[in-house]
């Protein structure tokens, strides 16, 4: 970084003050792009993540001034274990059929199950797993259904609480108090039962529940990060990254996808507007500035764990990757994250975001809940962002469409992105 950039200076602020207003529109239309019902939520159904990667791969081809960055084009590809749920998901309780997507979820590692069982309950007062644990243990739920609150449950034993996953019961069932998030982070395993979560409509005193799941196990699927480039003009050897993952949690059965419009479309569409951004010559940068939309972050960071192990730019010589991550949204909050590394650069970027008075930032600690991760752990500066609004409601469920994402936010992101990068 030279010294001439460390201090945002007054003329600095200035100049962004007059920037242009970028392209919404295509924004927009990436967004709706990736979140139509062709991509099928954009994961292993139908190969709707293949059809994902080469729109992108498209998208970046026409853009005159961007590169592919791998032999032979713009596919890093990789592969990976991962179960799946692609056949009818059904459940009913007292002969009430319960709506996939909506009414409950089979967590991502479950095996398959057809049957009937009967319920049981478990009190408030029972969730402690001191109590908790012998009850299940004792084999007298062999051929029964659990029903856990999920809130006592995360309270007790986290959000992974593996010890219940092998109990000698026929399922669980943990209800929360709101539609149930799908999720894949966890699908390279099955686990011995199945789990599932339930809305808050889940009945509180049912006697029997009827269940047919399929899962299976694919092995060694493939998918691709896609990776673009400008070299730079002055500085090409060093460079800075943009990343964001493509990919969502594609179908829970045969009928429910996910769309995932502001997770992670919207990072996706931002990445490529800022292509466009710097290949116009008048907005060409001095380092070379890398664009990668990566794969399998659901599945928990597959892509970008990939790419810090297979770099197509030498880490040594990243000076910053910024991964925007679910920004399609109407708060004027902003979420940060970054590791020890990028601890100065972020002095930088709340310096500048507070002289333009764009948003009210929140950091949190570094964490493994996207792609910024496996950079910070190969000592990289990596920055996390997510806008904070009302678009996380639908977060992870079927809801996450096009009609519930916002670009009023857009704007001002992009302002504070490029004045940041302009200062390496």
């Amino acid at each position: 970084m030279r010294l001439r950039y460390f201090i945002i200076t007054g003329s600095l602020l200035v100049s962004f003050t007059c920037i242009h207003a970028q392209d919404t529109t295509y924004y927009k239309e990436v967004i709706r792009e990736l979140s139509s019902k062709k991509y099928e939520g954009r994961s292993d159904f139908r190969k709707g993540d293949k059809k994902a990667a080469k729109y992108i791969a498209r998208q970046f081809m026409q853009i005159r001034g961007v590169e592919p960055s791998v032999e032979g084009g713009y596919l890093q590809p990789f592969s990976y274990n991962v179960n799946v749920f692609h056949k009818k998901m059904e459940m009913s309780v007292d002969g009430v059929t319960l709506e996939p997507g909506k009414d409950f979820i089979v967590r991502e590692f479950s095996p398959s199950q057809k049957g009937i069982f009967s319920l049981k309950y478990i009190g408030v007062q029972d969730h402690d797993p001191a109590r908790l644990i012998p009850m299940l243990e004792s084999g007298d739920f062999r051929n029964s259904y659990v029903v856990l609150q999920y809130d006592l449950v995360y309270k007790y034993m986290g959000i992974a609480p593996f010890e219940l996953y092998k109990m000698p019961v026929a399922g669980l069932i943990m209800v929360q108090d709101k539609v149930p998030s799908f999720f894949k982070s966890r699908s390279g395993t099955v686990q011995p039962i199945p789990v599932i979560w339930a809305g808050p409509g889940f009945p509180g005193d049912a006697k029997q529940i009827r269940v047919r799941f399929e899962s299976r196990m694919i092995e060694g699927y493939t998918s691709s990060n896609v990776i673009a480039h400008i070299p730079g003009s002055s500085r090409a050897d060093s460079c800075i990254v943009f990343v964001a993952h493509y990919d969502h949690l594609g179908h829970f059965g045969k009928e429910v996808y996910y769309p995932g419009a502001h997770d992670n479309a919207s990072g996706v569409a931002f990445i490529l507007t800022l292509a466009r951004h710097y290949a116009q010559p008048e907005n060409r940068p001095e380092l070379t500035y890398v664009f990668i939309a990566v794969a399998a972050e659901e599945n928990n960071l597959l892509g970008s764990t990939h790419y810090t192990k297979n770099p197509v730019f030498p880490l040594e010589r990243t000076l910053q990757v910024i991964d925007p991550d679910m920004v399609a949204d109407n708060g004027e909050r902003l979420f940060v994250e970054t590791g020890a590394e990028g601890e100065e650069n972020l002095k930088r970027f709340l310096h500048i975001n507070d002289s333009l008075g764009l948003f009210t930032i929140e950091q949190h600690p570094l964490s493994n809940d996207s792609d910024h991760y496996p950079f910070a752990m190969k000592e990289v500066p990596a920055l996390y962002m997510m806008v904070d609004g009302d678009a996380y409601a639908v977060y992870h469920t079927p809801l996450d469409n096009s009609g519930n994402m916002y670009i009023n936010r857009y704007l001002p992101l992009f302002r504070l992105v490029t004045a940041f990068a302009s200062t390496f």
